[in-house]
């Protein structure tokens, strides 16, 4: 007979215990998007990645077998791009001043490295090309819109990179209003092209709602013209500054915490009118931590931000970057970061459908747990459930499922022999690809339902539950 209600019981120590109630009796919380995990290769990368390179196409097309995702063209730099097709004569007036200039056959690379890995292409276009009247000069954008559509390549647009900032970083500002009277105009531009009238258009890309009353003015001030222009309101999110990130940083509770904050702004000005993205996230901004935001330590926070991301209704997040920086999935050299092996692993075990966690502890826990209905497998057939989660804690937490269930379930733990390594253990197997690029065997670890369980110190885990009686994933 199975629980009218799944706990999960962790004790802590010998005395606090954290329960965990998985809701067995309603419907789905939220169905995130199908592209929820996604990731981003910044604007001021495109000269230096190699978009040719097999195994990027390779390591892009491992994420993408399981579940779609868009790559993002964005990021500071967009704001300074000028399009410029050099496949015909007389293309049109050249840049001016400091543009970064991104030519039509680097755009067929973009395309042809999109489709090879089977991405989703979403373009930020540049929104500092002003009229004298201080209106947006889409002139530029619609020489790259018509030449994306005799590609014959589908994709979805935004305009502007954190436009909160425009004026610490252009000594320029574009009031709310005049973007979201340009987004409305983009979306009359983007309606006369048969390929773009149904592409969604995303905005407005804002740096950091709710770091002061201005950003939550101008976000609300914006969706009062653009709302309909808009299919998803997107803003960005960091927990720290990569200059004076620390290990501490990283793995203390109240930095997790910062995410809920901030997501809680963004959704309470946005209602129902929009769903919201995050359109650029990592750890931390000014291009990572060098040594600490490509290890095993920055893997809790990006876990996390997932689960609770998805928990607080969030449809979709956009991780900086792909590549490059000191943030990457990827890493210089086109091998596996830690992150990509966690979101190899998310989008291979976790499904669209959230399920509604509560908890007893206090805001600064160590173990964070989430719940999603599981994705279907061969190996746990439909109406699974997938807890999942991260222990934080320098020690061993040991814990107790009251769960009814079938006997078995399966197991997904991740650990490394140290915080800062570059690689990451799978039920204690270090994760390697195949010499032919491919992957290796990935591998649950079975035991039978008991009241008993563990997570190592410092570890990552998801439980598969086939069979569940949680009626959103019946």
């Amino acid at each position: 007979m199975f629980s009218k209600v799944l706990t999960v019981a962790l004790a802590i120590g010998l005395v606090n215990s954290l329960t965990y109630t998985v809701d067995t009796e309603n419907e789905a919380l939220f169905t995130i998007n199908d592209r929820f995990v996604s990731a981003a290769l910044d604007t001021g990368l495109l000269d230096s990645v190699n978009l040719s390179n097999p195994r990027l196409v390779q390591l892009a097309k491992h994420l993408t077998d399981t579940a779609p995702m868009y790559l993002r063209i964005g990021g500071t730099p967009a704001d300074t791009v000028y399009f410029q097709d050099d496949t015909v004569e007389g293309s049109g007036p050249g840049p001016v001043g400091d543009s970064l200039v991104i030519k039509g056959s680097f755009f067929e690379e973009l395309v042809e490295f999109t489709r090879k890995a089977n991405l989703r292409l979403l373009f930020d276009l540049n929104s500092l090309l002003r009229n004298s009247d201080g209106s947006w000069d889409s002139s530029n954008a619609e020489v790259l819109i018509a030449f994306a559509q005799k590609l014959n390549v589908s994709l979805d647009w935004e305009l502007g990179n954190e436009p909160d900032l425009y004026q610490a970083i252009y000594k320029k500002y574009v009031t709310a209003q005049q973007l979201g009277a340009d987004y409305k105009n983009l979306r009359e531009i983007l309606n006369k092209y048969d390929l773009y009238k149904n592409s969604p258009l995303v905005g407005p890309s804002m740096f950091d709602v709710g770091s002061n009353k201005g950003t939550e003015d101008y976000l609300t001030n914006f969706l009062n013209v653009a709302t309909e222009a808009v299919q998803a309101v997107t803003w960005h999110q960091y927990y720290f500054n990569g200059q004076v990130a620390t290990v501490d940083l990283f793995l203390n509770p109240s930095t997790f915490n910062y995410l809920e904050q901030r997501t809680k702004v963004v959704t309470s000005i946005v209602g129902n009118r929009n769903k919201v993205w995050l359109g650029e996230t990592s750890s931390c901004y000014n291009r990572g931590a060098p040594n600490l935001s490509d290890r095993f330590l920055a893997s809790f926070l990006w876990l996390d931000k997932l689960g609770l991301g998805a928990q607080l209704g969030l449809d979709l997040i956009v991780r900086q970057t792909i590549w490059g920086y000191y943030y990457p999935l990827i890493s210089e050299d086109y091998n596996p970061n830690p992150d990509w092996w966690v979101s190899l692993l998310y989008k291979k075990l976790v499904g669209p459908k959230v399920v509604s966690v509560t908890h007893d502890g206090d805001e600064l826990r160590n173990v964070r747990l989430y719940a999603h209905c599981a994705r279907d497998s061969d190996l746990w057939g439909q109406s699974a459930v997938v807890v999942f989660g991260v222990n934080i804690a320098d020690s061993e937490q040991d814990f107790s499922l009251n769960l009814s269930s079938d006997d078995k379930v399966y197991e997904y733990e991740l650990t490394a022999d140290e915080l800062l390594s570059q690689s990451v253990k799978l039920n204690g197997e270090t994760l390697n690809l195949n010499d032919d690029g491919e992957l290796p065997e990935i591998n649950a670890a079975t035991s039978t339902v008991t009241e008993k369980y563990s997570m190592p110190a410092h570890s990552i885990k998801f439980w598969v539950f086939p069979n569940s009686n949680v009626q959103a994933c019946q």
